[in-house]
């Protein structure tokens, strides 16, 4: 394929983060020597990565183990942006109760954290840590607030999600097939920042929400509210 077909088919399913135009897809070109490796936990042990989020080894914001992921990873899209699962997207059911879990959670950490358009996505809605609440460590402020957004609408809509959770969380994720790496953490985004997969059953919208929650909680430097 050549370079004005791989540039058509970028425009089909760029967003806002770069701007959608011959300049945006040739940064994501030039962008390609930071790609991330999707899978490696090793940056989550080291004590220096460990110290920028302000926790002792072994932190968690989650509520104990995840369950392992049914099934194969999804398949993610070639580009370094945007960074989109490609397989296993659901429908509009899916997506419904997605939104609902995340209103749930505005609710929830409505002290704490803010829905506004991403900063980093430069559209869509995303959670920010309170206008009024001091960010807790470097990573906060690297991502500008910013604590997690969704990947929804039409274009590059796949439902999935990226946020930031602490290096255990990381870990957890990661191993139990829920979310990868970001393309370019460790490089422009902390290497705390990572992708969730789109849920695919109600019992994976619950684990998402928790997953979530975990990363508003890390961010925010709230402790999980009374149920």
């Amino acid at each position: 394929m050549g370079f004005i077909e791989n540039y058509h088919d970028w425009l089909k399913v760029a967003d806002t983060a770069l701007p959608r135009n011959i300049i945006g897809y040739l940064t994501q070109l030039c962008l390609g020597p930071l790609r991330a490796d999707p899978f490696t936990i090793l940056p989550y042990d080291h004590p220096k990565e460990i110290a920028k989020c302000g926790h002792k080894v072994g932190t968690s914001f989650l509520p104990g183990e995840l369950p392992e992921r049914e099934g194969p990873r999804p398949e993610i899209s070639g580009w370094i942006a945007p960074h989109r699962q490609i397989t296993q997207l659901t429908g509009d059911d899916m997506h419904k109760q997605l939104a609902q879990a995340m209103e749930e959670l505005a609710a929830k950490y409505s002290s704490h954290t803010v829905v506004r358009t991403s900063v980093l996505e430069k559209s869509g809605d995303a959670f920010l840590v309170a206008d009024g609440v001091a960010t807790p460590h470097s990573i906060a402020k690297s991502t500008k607030r910013e604590i997690a957004h969704v990947h929804a609408g039409t274009g590059s809509g796949d439902y999935s999600l990226h946020m930031s959770l602490s290096p255990a969380d990381c870990k957890e994720v990661i191993s139990k097939k829920w979310g990868e790496r970001m393309t370019l953490a460790g490089s422009l985004v902390p290497h705390e920042y990572l992708m969730v997969y789109t849920p695919r059953t109600k019992e994976e919208v619950e684990i998402v929400k928790t997953i979530v929650s975990a990363a508003i909680e890390f961010m925010a430097g709230v402790e999980r509210p009374a149920e």
